[in-house]
């Protein structure tokens, strides 16, 4: 586990931080965006924008600023979402969380259980020195149990896999700490990449239900340089409207920049209360 760097933070922070939640900027490394996709949508386009402030003073000072956009659109040939979000904190003038990222995503039905997908992404996560990263990719995608001759697939499971490639630009922050950025290309890294995913979203019952999604993405020429991404998430009822939820994240980057910890692994547990 890693504790965050201390930047120190311009006396006009807090002006860029509020503006911040109003427009989202269009740029945390390794998102899983397979968490982000939305199946029960209606035809037509659907909005969301939020966000939060926070901050503290006295002895100690605390500022937070959390921002969200979400527009999907939806027709009979696929849909399409962009998906962006900012994060900024600062303790007595120090800001130690600064990252944010946006995604914009195509799918298009191409027969019955196989779609075909295109994605770009621009991201930045000073947390783990990444000052730039930008995809562009595609792949398909399969629904598993959309397929007539997999009748062994109970109703209550959910499978899908993805296969794709995604050509990949990393600029690293070496300046402020002496680091190297990326072991093998230095402060750019500009790549072809493998990748692929898996989601399996399994409810046997209405009071439990359980997701894991799963990403492997390579390089096309090493191998040896590889990226694990995965998210699972328990919920059980455990009143008629009371939900208990467990979620487990996990990253794991292979050649991590210099002074960054290969692993990162998360345990959340909470509570939900739905209303009518």
């Amino acid at each position: 586990m890693k504790t965050g760097r201390v930047i120190q933070a311009p006396r006009w922070h807090w002006l860029i931080a509020v503006f911040c939640l109003f427009i989202v900027p269009v740029t945390t490394a390794q998102v899983n965006t397979e968490a982000m996709r939305k199946e029960d949508l209606g035809p037509g386009f659907h909005f969301n924008l939020g966000g939060n402030l926070g901050y503290t003073d006295g002895n100690s000072s605390f500022f937070q600023n959390r921002s969200n956009l979400r527009i999907d659109y939806v027709r009979g040939w696929g849909q399409a979402f962009l998906a962006s979000n900012y994060r900024v904190s600062i303790k007595d003038k120090n800001l130690f969380i600064n990252k944010g990222f946006s995604h914009l995503r195509v799918v298009k039905s191409l027969r019955k259980a196989l779609y075909g997908e295109v994605f770009v992404q621009k991201e930045f996560n000073e947390f783990i020195q990444l000052k730039d990263r930008q995809l562009l990719g595609g792949g398909l995608r399969i629904k598993w149990d959309e397929v007539e001759s997999f009748t062994f697939i109970p109703e209550q499971l959910q499978l899908a896999t993805g296969i794709g490639v995604m050509w990949e630009r990393e600029v690293f922050n070496i300046e402020s700490d002496g680091g190297q950025g990326d072991p093998i290309h230095g402060d750019l890294a500009a790549l072809l990449r493998s990748t692929n995913y898996m989601v399996l979203n399994w409810r046997p019952r209405e009071t439990l239900g359980f997701l894991t999604i799963a990403y492997f993405q390579v390089d096309t020429r090493r191998v040896s340089d590889h990226r694990i991404l995965a998210l699972s998430t328990l919920r059980v009822m455990i009143a008629k409207r009371l939900e208990l939820t467990v979620e487990m994240n996990l990253r794991y980057d292979s050649e991590p920049p210099e002074g960054v910890e290969s692993m990162d692994l998360d345990f959340t547990n909470g509570f939900s209360y739905r209303f009518k």
